[in-house]
């Protein structure tokens, strides 16, 4: 039996939707039945959406204009809610590096778990960011890791190196079908894309400046630089000169220990081999 608004959501925007919904239709003299006639949905729909289920935007839309409310109030509260649950999937700190890394006109990153997300492949960066996100949600983080790789086609693209551990080489994320999609993705960005460099840090290279987690480096337009560090579920987009250059340290020891280039292809390749 299905208490009071809310009782299944500790979240205030969701839990404030269904009180909202809730007190107009009781304002209405309509049961939950009755709304649901007048919408085309059903009870347990519009149960639901008043006692803590995320409610979808075409929903709100049609509450109001059941309801006939010009202010729109219950499409704020939805769009609110979606955008919410997108700002929370996402680690502190990394939309403002996505501003930056817009404008930059050099890109230094490693990479100790995963393919770089400017190179990811939709099926591969799907099954990287399926943390137990509703579908929309999902959806949109997916869809911004692919735009942002419009930056790759700019008619001044920036200059790009990637060093990314072996590793990220041997987890087939998404399963075999979209590894493979990704690898040869790869393959293709290494030998065919000369403003972007990728090495690989080898399982038998082992350096401090690895240890600490995944981190990237921009070179802004007007000559300053800033560094972005990543542990799990956490992000800093770091000004502090010092700071940058220390990160930048980082980059050059990973980058000393990496495989030149054609042994990083090749590594890359016989990986591939794996998945044919």
């Amino acid at each position: 039996m299905t208490g009071e608004p809310g009782e299944h959501t500790r979240d205030p925007l969701i839990r404030n939707f269904g009180n909202v919904l809730r007190g107009y239709r009781e304002a209405a003299g309509l049961s939950r039945a009755q709304l649901a006639e007048a919408l085309g949905c059903t009870y347990a729909w519009i149960e639901k959406m008043e006692t803590g289920t995320k409610p979808s935007i075409p929903s709100a839309i049609d509450l109001d204009t059941y309801f006939k409310i010009p202010t729109k109030p219950f499409q704020k509260m939805a769009e609110d809610i979606e955008g919410m649950g997108k700002r929370l999937a996402l680690p502190p700190g990394f939309p403002g590096f996505v501003a930056q890394e817009a404008k930059a006109t050099a890109i230094y990153g490693f990479e100790s778990q995963v393919i770089p997300g400017l190179l990811q492949k939709e099926s591969y960066a799907r099954a990287i960011m399926d943390a137990g996100q509703s579908v929309d949600e999902l959806d949109g983080l997916v869809a911004a890791r692919m735009n942002r790789q419009a930056i790759l086609k700019k008619a001044k693209p920036p200059r790009i190196w990637f060093v990314i551990d072996e590793s990220a080489l041997r987890r087939p994320a998404g399963g075999r079908e979209a590894f493979r999609e990704q690898l040869t993705y790869l393959v293709d960005v290494m030998t065919k894309v000369p403003n972007v460099q990728v090495r690989i840090l080898p399982f038998d290279s082992i350096t401090w400046a690895a240890l600490d987690g995944s981190f990237k480096i921009l070179e802004l337009p007007d000559g300053h630089k800033a560094a972005y560090l990543e542990s799990s579920g956490a992000g800093q987009l770091i000004h502090d000169p010092d700071r940058v250059e220390a990160t930048s340290v980082r980059f050059h020891l990973v980058m000393g220990e990496a495989l030149p280039a054609n042994a990083s292809l090749r590594l890359v390749m016989r990986a591939l081999e794996e998945y044919e």
